[in-house]
């Protein structure tokens, strides 16, 4: 029985078998682009909320006054999308600041292009960092040259306010991490009624556009699909329904489910949603994969690996060392407890060859301030008796997460 303490969980070791029927959240991907946009264009509404906490900040600032200093959170996505919101708010004044981590991560090519396109945005402690003072201002959009883009949010951000820019927006860059949710971004947009010309090498959204009467309709997400395909993969048994997904989706992460189906994770689709059921696996002696477009899945999906002791390599996980936390260090340092040495570079991970046995952990994990990392630890529990500091870190995009977990049949 799993018991819950105040900053600690205890997960003991599950039975064989493990089933459930669950609901999970809306996803916050979605949802923060469809708050954004909804917030800009009222003749647009949203059907489905995220209970995420990155979600809930979010909705705050929007709806904020001008010359609120707004609590951001941990979460890269609020700020970069409260950013454009009020770049764009003629006459507005707004400071933006989160946790010490958020306000620590790089923001100022996103500042610069920003400031590029007519925006008043400085910095109001820190060069380069938040806390960002901004000052509303008419944005005269144009054409930006970003080059190496850190982070596809930067440039959805921008996509969202372009059309209100008075001249548009023509963005081009040279490499850019996770455009599927770039390719999400442009389809909302579409919706809504703008035109958008997205490559792989820019965007173009012409001026002057009106956004039509429209309802979006959120999904729910895909990437906490991951750690419910883990608990699969780890298993003996296993046969675990989640409601609400279809096949078609806008969700990169999408895929997540065909990387796993070479761990025994069998899927369909029925009026429910999505099944998930536990066969033999295909028993690969070695898997590659590159995750640049769906990130969020690699630490369930190492973990997976590791204790079926599959040799693998996962390439394009280039922003996993910007995230809440330096997930690649995380997962080497998590797994080295169990006696697994992971190899790394700054955008790849592979582990080549595993112990006779694996360690016993004897001490309880950190979360690391992450919500995947937490999330990625506790399908391990159908191996092990496992702890983890700070569980309440899942709040950040699957609050019902323990929930759903404690409730495993």
């Amino acid at each position: 029985m799993d018991e819950r303490m105040a900053e600690t969980i205890k997960l003991s070791k599950r039975t064989s078998h493990l089933s459930g029927t669950f609901e999970l959240p809306m996803s916050k991907s979605m949802v923060n682009r469809a708050l954004l946009i909804s917030a800009l264009y009222p003749q647009v509404t949203l059907k489905g909320m995220s209970t995420s906490k990155d979600s809930e900040y979010l909705a705050q600032v929007l709806s904020s006054y001008s010359g609120d200093d707004n609590y951001l959170g941990a979460g890269g996505t609020t700020l970069r999308f409260a950013a454009a919101y009020w770049a764009i708010q003629e006459g507005a004044q707004m400071t933006l600041r989160g946790t010490e981590k958020l306000n620590a991560r790089p923001i100022d090519h996103y500042v610069a292009a920003l400031n590029a396109l007519g925006a008043e945005v400085s910095y109001a402690e820190v060069d380069g960092q938040a806390p960002l003072f901004i000052q509303g201002a008419g944005m005269s959009g144009g054409q930006f040259h970003m080059g190496h883009v850190e982070s596809s949010q930067f440039v959805t951000a921008l996509m969202i306010i372009a059309p209100l820019m008075k001249n548009g927006m023509s963005l081009t860059w040279d490499s850019i991490p996770s455009t599927p949710y770039l390719l999400m971004t442009a389809a909302l947009l579409r919706q809504v009624g703008f035109e958008v010309e997205l490559s792989t090498k820019g965007v173009v959204i012409a001026p002057g556009q009106e956004a039509s009467e429209t309802v979006l309709l959120m999904e729910p997400d895909w990437s906490a699909v991951a750690f419910w395909c883990e608990a699969v993969a780890l298993s003996e048994s296993a046969h675990i329904t989640l409601l609400g997904f279809k096949e078609e989706s806008l969700q990169g992460d999408r895929k997540v489910i065909q990387y796993f189906e070479p761990l025994g994770v069998q899927y369909s689709f029925t009026d429910q949603g999505l099944e998930l059921k536990k066969v033999p696996s295909l028993a690969p002696g070695h898997l590659i994969y590159n995750l640049i477009g769906e990130p969020d899945v690699a630490q369930a999906l190492v973990m997976s690996l590791v204790f079926k002791r599959i040799p693998f390599e996962i390439n394009g996980l280039y922003t996993l060392r910007l995230k809440e936390t330096d997930r690649i260090t995380a997962l080497e340092e998590v797994l080295n407890a169990f006696g697994v040495q992971l190899e790394s570079t700054s955008s790849s991970v592979r582990c080549l060859s595993y112990p006779k046995l694996f360690k016993k952990p004897s001490v309880a994990f950190s979360t690391y301030e992450d919500h995947r990392v937490a999330m990625s630890l506790a399908p391990v529990s159908v191996l092990f008796d496992i702890s983890l500091r700070d569980a309440s870190v899942v709040d950040k995009s699957y609050p019902e997460f323990w929930k759903h977990w404690s409730s495993l049949k």
